[in-house]
């Protein structure tokens, strides 16, 4: 009993089971997670150890080098990418590719317990080392608080509060504040005021902590209780600290008791400089970036959160406003519309195409065998947590043509078999009987023609991985369908026809059958004109543009803003209002989110946060349409030329699968700066000179200026102060030292001393005392004078290797097109001994990506070798259906130039899966061949006979499956990759017809010569 005798006679089962399935899958599409694309892992972390008051260079030597060396232990690492700043080091940990998403937590213990051991290797002022493993949190949804009233401390209650409201909900995962003005306590006491009070600076520190220091005062037995002690006199507010009693004067010379808050000025403010900032639309703004969690559905989420902010919203004071900034749901309720409306419109394209062909029964058939394999594969994608998102459902609209395959072969041999006079039943058996096995066969073909992405462990791989999960397990469950729901179907509904219905040949069977019996006549001219056609298009292959992955079509860009490196974060602020002004007025913008010092939460895993800067800002532009972000940059560059010639600024789009800050870098590595920075000149006027290149600069950016105090060590000596004394003058003068803290609920509040009204032009002034002592002398008496010195304060290093890269965008051109017009002029620049070159961006990933695409396709073809060989028994059959397969490039290539597609990775995915098409209507055209040669028809009629039998069939699978693939002509990512397959399959599947029955002509001509031969010396 066969799969179709089953279903016809256990058919109340069958439909039982069916209806069971359709129920099942609707409840999975509404159940299923829903993104707008889909994640993948960034395996990276970043390990940041302070060392306040050194240099970039011995932060470099003492710190990053150090941490460097041990973490090149793990096993693991593929790069280490190290940021040292003057007082700070930044260490990027990149973990290989291959590594799978769920050992991550145990490689980031293993990150955690290295940096642990190498603590007591670091200098005693940097002992502070934080590991961040969550560098890579996504946070799908950014609100804004924002005012232009009300003060910071009042925006970071209310930002609070709301926080705290929307981690209640089921499904968030973190939610983070950003661009929090933290507020400080400031105790401003000038030098006069402190020597006429015969005042030190420890005596002030000392008894400042030592009031608000949390002690523990024991505790006393009372009956059967313990009565703990507690603590009062705690500083509670600013009066507290006006009240402190400092005793002045040094041991017996103590000259009484001074109240603080009489010889200084003491008062809340905020910290000076900020360290971020945050407005919305010019406001002042705090951000909450809220992160949900994995494989949810945001949508429905996102209706509950909109409801506590609309309700919060409604208790906030007016001029306080929550704004949007950037909004996931939304844009996943969008995004998936969208590519449903495209999967509806496919699968109207392929009912009304079988409509056509195959008559009103056959298609509603087959186009009922299609909506419960999706809904089957609804179910799937259930159980094995794959979300809805833009590459699943586009994966579907690949496969509708793929996925109506098998239910077409079906229909259209029960129809034959009751041409001939079966009867139904046995019609129903001997269709799946005849084709199970070779249907089979080539569905795992197709299926093996997408696994190289399985296979493959890059990021644009892990990206694109839903497109092999969706295609093999609907295909698979299509091969199911077909053998049971399909004939079950047939056997119900199409009739056994009339032999009076019986017709002439169309005129176009006719002129086929002549093509047909042509190319079997003249097999050696088939096959040259084929050849000559592959040749031909390997010379205009060159002419295809060549675009990697294509940037996202959301409605949003990026600005970035660098001022010169070391420029102060208020003059970045105040550069970046004028820009917001501007930007506000644009019909182009919606609003705009700006963030100074930092960069934007990361609410997208293509886009990596830039480190701490106070030079750095960066503006999040919502747009009210895709189409107007092309004006807007080219405009908004002309102005910022214009008004800010001194800064750095460049507009960046989003990305869809790659992580690359700069369309074009090229990375020079070697020991000495300065011939890094002459190589980086030489390639920057390169990339200068080339019209469609803009945004150029490197990484290692301009030399920063210290000030730099030249200490007469004797003079110090004989004033009795010291290094440390002098360190800690200047630091009062500046920016003020913390000494201590006010507790003001949940907040500490630190309590900053320092001198008022000091500037660089008096800094010799400045006086300097001990710590302990209550003497003091002028700065100048104990330095010999002050330098202004250039230092390179951004110090990038791969690998421990000093790495300077040169970064540039590209514009009105595709990216490889520009990168191969330079790279011979980049690369016959000359490096000295011991320096390196290599090209990163846009073209590292995508060599990356590729190249492990390529590695992994052998593996897949073996397998499709051996699933071919095994079906066949031999080997001819299969070297002919592989050898149509390169006939595809000649549709791929003219549809690419014609639609003015480029060729990226998803075209080069679309291009593998296509050849598993290919092969499978070989192998239904050479299965077919041979069954009509066992049914004991010589070469030339079995050819024929079983190509005429089987057009119908592989034509209405490729022409579904290429006119159902139109609607994603318009998406930006799945573009290259449906043309690619509109173009190859078409070209493919007519040429199979014609070059298949020539090369089995001629591999089996000499065989059915010999039979023949025997078969007349048998009758002699």
């Amino acid at each position: 009993m066969n799969l179709a005798e089953f279903a016809i006679r256990q058919r109340v089962f069958v439909v039982f089971f069916t209806v069971l399935a359709t129920i099942a899958g609707i409840y999975s599409y509404f159940d299923l997670g829903k993104l707008e694309d889909p994640s993948f892992t960034v395996k990276t972390a970043v390990v940041v150890t302070l060392y306040p008051g050194a240099s970039a260079s011995e932060v470099e030597q003492l710190v990053t080098d150090t941490v460097e060396t041990k973490l090149q232990e793990m096993g693991s690492l593929k790069t280490l990418r190290s940021l040292s700043k003057p007082g700070v080091s930044m260490i990027f940990v990149d973990l290989v590719s291959e590594l799978p998403s769920d050992a991550l937590p145990q490689q980031w213990d293993l990150l955690r317990r290295k940096v642990t051991d190498i603590k007591l290797l670091l200098p005693p002022e940097a002992q502070i080392s934080v590991v961040q493993d969550e560098f890579s949190e996504v946070y799908g949804m950014l609100f804004a608080i924002h005012s232009q009233d009300a003060p910071s401390h009042q925006l970071k209650d209310y930002a609070k509060e709301l926080q705290r409201r929307l981690k209640a909900v089921s499904g968030i995962k973190k939610i983070e504040l950003h661009g929090v003005q933290n507020r400080v306590v400031h105790i401003d006491i000038s030098d006069e005021r402190i020597a006429e009070s015969g005042l030190s600076a420890a005596q002030v520190i000392n008894q400042l902590n030592s009031q608000n220091m949390p002690l523990d005062s024991g505790s006393f037995k009372m009956g059967i209780e313990r009565l703990r002690v507690a603590q009062t006199g705690a500083f509670t507010d600013i009066e507290d600290i006006k009240n402190v009693m400092i005793k002045s004067g040094v041991g017996q010379l103590s000259t009484g008791l001074i109240r603080l808050g009489d010889i200084s000025d003491i008062y809340y403010d905020y910290q000076k400089p900020a360290l971020t900032q945050s407005r919305y639309n010019g406001e002042p703004a705090i951000t909450l970036a809220v992160s949900p969690v994995n494989g949810i559905n945001v949508v429905s989420l996102g209706d509950e959160l909109t409801q506590i902010i609309n309700d919060f919203q409604a208790e906030l004071p007016v001029g306080v406003n929550i704004s949007t900034i950037a909004f996931q749901p939304e844009e996943v309720h969008d995004s998936i519309t969208t590519f449903i409306n495209n999967l509806l419109e496919s699968i109207a394209i392929v009912v009304v195409v079988l409509m056509l062909f195959m008559g009103w029964q056959s298609a509603l058939i087959v186009g009922a065998s299609l909506l419960l394999t999706i809904l089957s594969t609804l179910i799937f994608m259930n159980f094995a947590g794959i979300d809805l998102q833009r590459v699943s459902v586009g994966s579907f609209i690949l496969a509708l043509g793929m996925l109506v395959d098998n239910a077409i072969v079906i229909a259209d041999m029960f129809s034959s078999k009751l041409k001939q006079g079966k009867a139904r039943l046995a019609a129903a058996t001997e269709s799946v009987g005849e084709t199970a096995l070779p249907l089979l066969g080539a569905t795992l073909i197709a299926i093996m023609g997408a696994s190289p992405v399985i296979f493959s462990t890059t990021d644009a791989s892990e990206f694109a991985i839903s497109v092999v999960q969706i295609l093999a397990s609907s295909m698979l469950l299509s091969w199911v369908i077909a053998m049971t729901f399909t004939p079950l179907m047939c056997w119900l509904f199409i009739k056994t026809p009339e032999q009076s219905d019986e017709s002439k040949p169309s005129k176009f069977k006719t002129v086929f059958t002549r093509v047909i019996t042509w190319t079997i006549n003249n097999p050696k001219r088939t096959i040259a004109s084929a050849a000559l056609a592959v040749a031909l298009t390997l010379v205009i292959a060159p002419l295809v543009k060549v675009n990697f992955i294509p940037t996202s079509d959301r409605e949003m860009v990026f600005l970035d803003y660098w001022l010169p490196n070391g420029s102060q974060t208020e003059q970045a602020s105040k550069d970046m209002l004028v820009i917001e002004k501007w930007l506000i007025e644009r019909p182009e913008v919606e609003s705009i989110a700006s963030y100074i010092g930092a960069s934007a939460p990361r609410f997208s895993v293509t886009v990596e946060p830039e480190p701490l800067d106070s030079s750095y800002g960066q503006i999040l532009i919502n747009t009210h349409d895709f189409q107007s972000i092309e004006t807007l940059v080219s405009e908004g560059n002309q102005w910022l030329a214009q008004h800010f010639p001194q800064a750095q600024p460049r507009f960046r789009a989003l990305k869809l699968a790659t992580k690359d800050k700069f369309s074009i870098e090229v990375r020079y590595s070697g020991p000495d700066p300065k011939v890094l920075h002459e190589l980086s000149s030489q390639a920057q006027q390169v990339l200068q000179q080339h019209p469609n290149t803009r945004y150029v600069r490197d990484d290692w950016r301009q030399e920063s200026k210290v000030l730099v105090p030249i200490i007469n060590q004797e003079k110090a000596r004989l004033a009795g102060v010291n290094r440390a004394d002098i360190s800690l003058a200047i630091k009062r003068a500046t920016d003020g030292f913390t000494v201590g803290q006010l507790r003001q609920e949940d907040t500490l509040l630190p309590i900053i001393m320092r001198s008022p009204n000091s500037s660089i032009d008096d800094m010799g002034d400045i006086p300097v005392r001990s710590l302990l002592g209550v003497h003091s002398v002028p700065l100048s008496h104990v330095v010999d004078g002050f330098e202004v010195r250039g230092e390179q304060s951004m110090l990038w290093r791969r690998d421990r290797v000093p790495t300077l890269t040169v970064q540039a965008g590209v514009h009105g051109e595709t990216i490889g097109k520009v990168r191969n017009q330079i790279s011979a002029q980049i690369e016959a620049i000359a490096l000295p001994p011991g320096y390196t070159m290599e090209w990163g961006g846009e073209y590292a990933d995508e060599q990356e990506a590729i190249d492990d695409i390529l590695l992994q396709t052998p593996k897949a073809f073996l397998i499709m070798v051996i699933i071919l060989v095994a079906l066949f028994g031999a080997f001819k059959q299969p070297l002919i259906i592989l050898t149509t397969v390169p006939l595809a490039a000649i549709g791929v290539c003219w549809s690419l130039l014609l639609l003015d597609k480029p060729f990226g990775f998803m075209a080069l995915v679309g291009a593998i899966a296509l050849s598993g098409m290919i092969i499978k209507n070989g192998i239904v055209l050479a299965d077919q061949i041979e069954l009509e040669r066992q049914n004991g028809k010589s070469l030339d009629d079995a050819i024929l006979d079983a190509t005429l039998n089987r057009t119908m069939a592989i034509t209405m699978g490729a022409l579904t499956t290429a006119l159902g693939m139109i609607p994603l002509l318009s998406d930006l990512l799945f573009d290259q990759m449906a043309a690619t397959i509109i173009g190859g399959l078409v070209v493919a599947t007519a040429l199979t017809l014609l070059l298949m029955p020539a090369l089995y002509k001629v591999s089996f001509n000499s065989q059915s010569t010999t039979t023949s031969q025997e078969q007349l010396n048998e009758q002699a």
